[in-house]
């Protein structure tokens, strides 16, 4: 069985190489369509994971911030046991609760609270003092972040060390607004961390409860994760227990989401040149299935089956596909080689140097899978374009073929 397959392999040889202009204008054909696959998909999969990294080096990425979440009518609210579940969560290291609120300075400036416990927001945040410390719990005292401690002290003088008062704003029994004033003592600056904390004011739990005069319920719960890569893994657990999942994975799946809807876009062109190729393929092969009626009528007078026929058409497509990728893959190499080497320095050129760091090395990159899916998709569009010229000639009658007849 593998001698007759070998010998049908050994005769459609022969023929493309009787035909070999015809042939390698056809290989092209299909090479051009899989090169221009493996060109786009190597540029979008290097700018995919240049940019995924800039977002690590960046980014807290395996911080995650959880806020309660309404559908259909209903609010999944943050209770201690639901935190409890979160922490069960594999890959979650550290749960902090939270509750926002709101205070002001004498000279109207904005300050947004976060109440929180002070070791549980330690052992997610991996706190940085540049001054002072942290809170005692139940204590009228508050940690500034990094930002608002350059603010306060800009515009209004305050340090830590200060006690300063803060604006609590209420509301009247005819619910007239009503600004209570509550001393606080800053007791700590934190150092930059290049996120929402450095404009935050941190305070004790109990003692915010206790300037609110009510005990506030979570409507945050902070969640450190142990690697980057468990963080989708995490986030999906979260949305299963109905809550939301905010993040620095968010700019990955934006990332993620527009290289995608571009790859299919520049896909589509290159689906027109692998069509182009295999309409190609399928002329070749009709015109030599015209040319050859003698020789396949004579094949199949002395017995040869209608499969057999069909066998040496699909190995000539077979041959040309192979052909074909290896050329494509070669040309693909070839494009990802001047993308990074021009490429590159045109669009830095372009955007300003201080866009370099983005691309790092490489701008496009050259995976093995790829060069296995150029083969893959040249040897495919070659059989399926081989197709009609095999039924075609399995349907010539062997007599009339003889003679040289259609």
């Amino acid at each position: 069985m593998i001698a007759k397959e070998w010998d049908f392999l050994k005769m459609s040889a022969r023929q493309l190489f009787t035909k070999r202009l015809r042939v390698a204008l056809t290989v092209l054909g299909i090479a051009i369509g899989v090169a221009a696959v493996i060109g786009i998909v190597a540029l979008s999969d290097g700018i995919r994971e240049q940019a995924i990294e800039t977002i690590k080096a960046q980014s807290d990425l395996t911080l995650i911030e959880i806020h309660p979440k309404t559908e259909g009518g209903v609010t999944q609210l943050i209770t201690d046991s639901r935190i409890r579940a979160l922490q069960t969560i594999p890959h979650v290291t550290a749960t902090a609760p939270a509750f926002t609120d709101s205070y002001a300075t004498k000279k109207q400036t904005f300050l947004q609270v976060l109440a929180v416990r002070g070791d549980e927001i330690d052992k997610v945040l991996k706190l940085r003092y540049t001054t002072g410390r942290v809170f005692v719990p139940a204590a009228p005292e508050v940690v500034f972040g990094a930002d608002l401690k350059d603010k306060l002290l800009r515009n209004e003088g305050i340090r830590v060390g200060d006690i300063f008062t803060a604006l609590v704003r209420d509301y009247d029994a005819n619910g007239m607004p009503v600004d209570r004033q509550v001393p606080l003592n800053v007791v700590g600056a934190l150092g930059d961390r290049d996120d929402q904390f450095d404009r935050y004011v941190l305070i004790d739990m109990t003692a915010a409860s206790r300037i609110r005069g009510e005990q506030k319920g979570y409507d945050t719960v902070f969640i450190r994760v142990d690697t980057p890569e468990a963080v989708f893994g995490v986030v999906d657990q979260i949305n299963a227990q109905g809550f939301e999942a905010q993040g620095a994975f968010e700019q990955i799946k934006a990332v993620n989401q527009f290289m995608d809807a571009l790859l299919i876009v520049f896909m589509l062109f290159a689906l027109f040149a692998l069509v182009v190729g295999g309409l190609m393929i399928t002329t070749t092969m009709i015109t030599s299935v015209y040319e050859r009626t003698r020789e396949i009528g004579i094949t199949m007078a002395v017995g040869a089956s209608p499969n057999d026929v069909i066998r040496l058409v699909l190995y000539e497509c077979l041959l040309i596909g192979i052909i074909g990728g290896i050329v494509g893959n070669i040309l693909g190499f070839i494009f990802t080689v001047v993308l990074n080497t021009v490429g590159k320095p045109f669009i830095i050129a372009r955007l300003g140097p201080e866009f370099s760091s983005i691309f790092g090395n490489e701008i496009a990159r050259l995976s093995p899978e790829m060069v296995l899916a150029g083969m893959a998709i040249a040897v495919s569009f070659s059989l399926v374009a081989g197709i009609y010229p095999a039924i075609k000639a399995t349907n010539l009658n062997p007599v009339e073929a003889i003679r040289g007849l259609m």
